[in-house]
């Protein structure tokens, strides 16, 4: 795609919803520029009613240890969206996204 990686660090943090670390679930994954601290990644799963109080705020390294199937979409830069389930994998760049 012709993007340079933006590897996160396992200190920071990454916003998940229920069904990321349980597995068994498809999940669809947005990078949006954010603060130092966080990864800029939200994932979700069929589980996300919306509801961005909802999602759990964990460290980068929870995710890589419990999803090592999600590693090599992780370093995707700002902007890049993905899908992923059992059967289909879909990786895009969303302009709306990366200019927020």
């Amino acid at each position: 795609m012709g993007r340079t990686p933006w590897y996160p660090l396992f200190s920071q943090k990454i916003a998940i919803s229920q069904g990321v670390y349980e597995g068994g679930y498809a999940v669809n994954a947005v990078r949006y520029p954010s603060e130092e601290y966080m990864t800029s990644w939200y994932l979700t799963t069929d589980l996300y009613d919306g509801n961005v109080q909802s999602l759990m705020v964990v460290h980068y390294y929870h995710v890589a240890f419990n999803r090592p199937d999600l590693l090599k979409y992780l370093a995707l830069p700002f902007g890049f969206r993905f899908y992923v389930s059992a059967t289909e994998i879909e990786v895009w760049y969303d302009d709306n996204v990366a200019n927020i």
